[in-house]
């Protein structure tokens, strides 16, 4: 009887091998596809910049950025609470927001639902500052896009000025 039981437990251990096998190679394959993304969203990038004869400095997480004018005003940090004037488009050239529809836009740094590389962006500026930034779609709305008018896997090219600078 015992040997029944350990023949069952041999054919159970090897679906399980054979899943978990499976379930890893889809998982290097959605790796891939995912590098392959990136890496053509980042051509797609330079293009943009190259097109527009413009030089930008790169951060670590690949946000795009270009000091524009620099102050001495209030830094921005992490819980500031700012009011930014700024225009979002698409590479295409599409505006999709802009601060002279929609108003300013007033957030605190760090606990805000606006793009992660937006919010790292302004974390290298200074009140009436203004910078040109390029977010990959990764550090903006995703695969998903904003549901309005920035649709899945966009990159955004953002023309940002701080307005005001409140730190806790």
């Amino acid at each position: 009887m015992q040997m029944a039981c350990s023949r069952g437990n041999d054919k159970q251990l090897a679906h399980r091998n054979a899943d978990l096998h499976e379930k890893k190679k889809l998982q290097e394959a959605l790796i891939e596809q995912n590098k392959q993304l990136i890496a053509e969203e980042i051509v797609a990038i330079n293009g943009f910049a190259e097109r527009r004869g413009l030089q930008f400095d790169s951060t670590a997480t690949g946000l795009r950025f270009k000091m524009i004018k620099t102050t001495d005003g209030v830094p921005v940090r992490l819980m500031s609470d700012v009011s930014v004037r700024y225009k979002a488009a698409l590479l295409t050239g599409d505006v999709c927001y802009n601060s002279d529809s929609t108003g300013l836009l007033r957030f605190t740094v760090g606990q805000s639902d606006l793009p992660s590389g937006l919010q790292e962006g302004l974390l290298k500026m200074k009140e009436g500052e203004e910078a040109l930034m390029i977010v990959p779609s990764y550090l903006a709305y995703g695969v998903s896009g904003d549901g309005r008018c920035i649709p899945g896997s966009s990159s955004i090219f953002y023309s940002v000025k701080v307005e005001s600078v409140i730190n806790q």
